[in-house]
């Protein structure tokens, strides 16, 4: 019997020799492929095949590569340059090579994907006076459930269009025959392998790998030999090997633009409700479907800088091997990433973020971090200082940011929830026009009335009013901007309010917000 070795047969780099299984498209991804001035989109999640079943085609063929075709990966620096510049040249009729493949297509930004649609058609027009045309290959994930070559109708006839899919139970299990007879062994829990795969043609041949090592099977067996297995076991090692390569990517994404050990975490909250999640394409409205209602519109006040969380390079952060955000969408491009947070227990993230599950419950526990109250006239300055604590990714009631939640409700209900127990602190202006104003008086007897201490934060603008607000003591630890604010109504420069705000109330806020504190 031929021996041959394990790596070779479950094999998770390149194109399987012995377990590669067929998609229904292959025919007619080769016969597209075959076909002058004709391209290809080959879209679906990762680990299914999209890249296999172009370069088992280029093996039917016989296509070498850096001589028939040419790879490029879009993850590297400069890739959408040498797309560019190929395309040019096939354009401008110099051709070098016939076929490009761009993997990782959808990483390219949104305007390259659009211009490198447009000159595909010009290329492709080219068929009526060449037969020398290029062919570009573009294999990517769709984010947002879309294509993610954003005209491709545009292109009609002159594009091969696939969308792949999980694989079937069956296809899965063609694998695992072919494997289990190149290495002379029966898999005895072959449904649990399958169950665990979930559809993913890499995970099976991954999973397939472990269960051999772990027996100590790393080639061809004279016997043939029945391999038992427990799945717990397979998948507590998986997950112990993932952990030193994944934990770290979860934690990033967790901790978000800036994390506080204590205070709203919504970017945690929304990689638990992923882990929860077992899809690889997910919209962010089944996120918010998982987690409590109250704590939703925190998770949607921060749904715009979901994409600076997952990649900012002045940070050196980039997670976009790993998980991806796209038109509401969020993609899981890495299938063992989907895997290590469909079996990550909460509690152990939760402990490599430093902090414990009673304390997250607490901190939870409110819908924003700060709600404001105050009278039109100092709309400016809180403003601003909503769009400061914003860029500190401060979970802020701000009643311009919740004109969608306002709409059409009675406010008389739907602000004593906010104003009672929804914000964990108040910062309420009080300036010469808090106390004449029907919706300040409504807004400050809801807060005060409540039974909460250390919750409320005045901003002293006027000084006349300190001390005349009933339900607020004068003797609460206040932050006196008074100065600078009559400063700036006599004609003053709006940056050294600005200045006293940022030393007297952001940035002590956002001190306190970090720290810990009872009887809040």
């Amino acid at each position: 019997m031929t021996k041959r070795k394990l790596s070779e047969v479950f094999k998770t780099v390149g194109l399987p020799a012995y377990t590669y299984v067929k998609p229904k498209h292959f025919g007619e991804v080769r016969a597209d492929i075959e076909t002058i001035g004709k391209h290809l989109l080959i879209e679906g999640p990762s680990g299914i095949g999209k890249t296999c079943v172009v370069y088992a085609v280029f093996k039917d063929l016989g296509w070498v590569e850096g001589k028939d075709f040419l790879y490029v990966s879009c993850r590297d620096e400069g890739a959408s340059d040498v797309i560019m510049r190929n395309l040019e040249s096939a354009i401008d009729g110099k051709v070098d090579i016939g076929v490009i493949v761009a993997d990782d297509f959808h990483i390219l930004d949104e305007g390259v994907r659009l211009e490198i649609g447009s000159r595909l058609k010009r290329l492709s027009d080219k068929v009526f006076s060449s037969s020398d045309i290029c062919k570009f290959i573009l294999i990517g994930i769709p984010a947002s459930g879309t294509t993610i070559l954003g005209n491709a109708r545009d292109l009609g006839p002159r594009l091969g269009s696939y969308r792949f899919r999980n694989a079937e139970d069956s296809e899965i299990s063609r694998l695992i025959d072919e494997g289990e007879s190149a290495m002379n062994i029966i898999l005895e829990n072959r449904e649990a392998v399958l169950s665990e795969s979930n559809g993913n043609f890499w995970l099976a041949q991954y999973i397939c790998s472990k269960i051999c090592s772990t027996n100590d099977i790393h080639e061809t067996l004279d016997d043939v030999s029945i391999i038992d297995f427990k799945l717990s076991d397979i998948r507590n090692r998986l997950m112990s090997e993932l952990s030193n390569n994944y934990m770290g990517i979860a934690t990033t994404f967790a901790k978000g633009k800036k994390w506080r050990p204590s205070g709203n975490k919504p970017y945690l909250e929304i990689i638990v409700a992923i882990s929860k999640i077992p899809d690889l394409v997910i919209p962010f409205d089944n996120v918010l479907s998982v987690v409590r209602e109250r704590r939703r519109p925190g998770l949607k006040a921060v749904k715009s800088r979901i994409s600076e969380v997952i990649f900012d390079p002045q940070k050196d952060v980039d997670l976009r091997k790993h998980i991806a955000y796209e038109e509401d969408y969020f993609s899981l491009e890495d299938p063992l990433f989907r895997y290590f947070l469909t079996n990550l227990d909460e509690s152990d993230l939760y402990r490599e973020l430093g902090v414990s599950k009673d304390q997250i419950s607490d901190d939870l526990g409110y819908t924003y971090e700060v709600g404001f109250s105050f009278a039109g006239e100092v709309r400016q300055v809180v403003e601003h200082v909503n769009r400061r604590l914003k860029e500190e990714d401060v979970i802020t009631f701000y009643d311009f940011d919740q004109q969608a939640f306002l709409m059409a409700e009675d406010l008389e209900l739907a602000l004593p929830r906010v104003y009672g127990e929804a914000c964990r602190y108040y910062v309420v202006f009080l300036d010469e026009n808090y106390l004449s104003k029907v919706w300040t008086r409504f807004e400050k007897d809801i807060m005060t009335r409540t039974g909460r201490n250390k919750h409320i934060i005045p901003v002293i603008l006027d000084k006349e009013v300190h001390g005349n607000v009933v339900g607020i003591s004068s003797t609460i630890g206040m932050v006196d901007l008074s100065d600078s604010w009559q400063k700036r109504k006599s004609g003053g420069q709006i940056g050294e309010l600005r200045e006293a705000i940022e030393s007297r109330l952001i940035q002590p806020l956002l001190e306190k917000i970090s720290t810990k504190h009872q009887g809040v």
